[in-house]
């Protein structure tokens, strides 16, 4: 997984979500990992179908912003976190204990840098939302489920 980081850029997005979907799969056989995959897509799925199904409807979007771009602040600090002490822990290691905990932090990095650009994703579309359409009524059933699915 580090010589595909190295050879891409260090802020696409897809190279984040690639890495990201590149954690679902097994770590002893190499394949997707179909609990993984159904967690990561079947969920979200579920959700918005729920809220389809339920016709609900989203209030308060720049009370929700608000949340939301602070979460995504604080899952920020948490990859910072990471990295350091990652950068500690491996110091202190070596041979095949080093190598485990390098490929268990890359993964753990990708994940979290995965779910910062999600939560800045969200945070923008929120804020279109916030500024181009009137926040006193609710926001329709699509649109609520949409915004379900990025949780």
């Amino acid at each position: 997984m580090t010589q595909n980081r190295t050879r891409r850029s260090k802020f696409s997005a897809l190279a984040l979500a690639s890495d990201h979907y590149g954690t679902l799969k097994n770590f002893q056989t190499g394949r997707y990992s179909p609990a993984d995959v159904a967690i990561h897509f079947g969920v979200p799925a579920a959700l918005a179908a729920l809220v389809w199904a339920l016709g609900a409807t989203a209030r308060n979007i720049p009370d929700v912003l608000a949340a939301v771009a602070i979460f995504t602040g604080l899952i920020f600090n948490v990859f910072v976190l990471i990295f350091d002490l990652t950068a500690r822990a491996t110091d202190k290691l070596e041979g095949e204990s080093r190598a485990l905990v390098d490929r268990l932090a890359d993964e753990l990095r990708a994940n979290v840098s995965y779910a910062v650009l999600v939560g800045i994703v969200f945070t923008a579309i929120l804020g279109g939302v916030t500024m181009f359409i009137d926040t006193d009524k609710p926001l329709g059933v699509a649109m609520t489920a949409l915004a379900s699915t990025l949780r």
